[in-house]
């Protein structure tokens, strides 16, 4: 008889302690606690957000824990892929991870999200390319992929004094133009020696 109660008392502590408590179970509330507590990362700014195949991309800096790269003076760029609604509630499906490298012009990075239902069918699979703008004289990026022939643009967005870009697609080849389309710089892929 003692034992019955005990597992009830316990029982009764744990559904309690799991309903009242702050615990979260994969969904949140609203887009403001995902960015909150759904990102392993302390979300210093949003960059940019854009909406693809039903996720929300947010582009972000943050700041490295000092514990684990106590010299890191940098805010490093990430990405995370968000997919809900403040009715159902949001969930980060993507892998998580900041970048960070020096370059005087521009830095490029890839970040891709596969997502799979129970069934193991893909529910979301696609790349961004993003990255910082260093050089005053960079204008214009462009971006492609080794199949294709031509570069297209990618979207420059401006925020606190800084630019940053931003494109989705597995691009394989980045490059800063001049505004008078003199090639910069360019990384991955083969680099070309003409301009398109």
């Amino acid at each position: 008889m003692t034992k019955r109660i005990i597992i009830g008392l316990i029982s009764i502590a744990a559904v309690s302690w799991i309903i009242f408590s702050d615990v979260e179970w994969g969904k949140y509330d609203s887009f403001e606690e995902v960015l909150e507590k759904g990102i392993p990362y302390k979300v210093k700014n949003v960059i940019h957000m854009q909406n693809v195949d039903g996720v929300t991309v947010v582009m972000y800096t943050t700041e490295p824990d000092r514990e684990g790269f106590p010299f890191a003076d940098f805010d490093a760029l990430a990405v995370a892929f968000l997919k809900g609604n403040d009715e159902d509630g949001w969930e980060n499906i993507g892998p998580n991870g900041w970048e960070h490298y020096e370059n005087d012009n521009m830095t490029v990075y890839t970040k891709g999200v596969h997502s799979y239902d129970r069934r193991e069918n893909v529910r979301h699979e696609f790349y961004v390319v993003f990255g910082e703008i260093n050089n005053s004289a960079i204008t214009k990026i462009e971006t492609k992929t080794k199949q294709e022939e031509t570069f297209e643009p990618a979207t420059i967005i401006m925020k606190e004094g800084k630019r940053y870009y931003f494109q989705v697609g597995p691009e394989d080849n980045v490059r800063g133009l001049s505004k008078d389309g003199k090639v910069i710089d360019q990384q991955g892929g083969e680099i070309m020696m003409k301009n398109r």
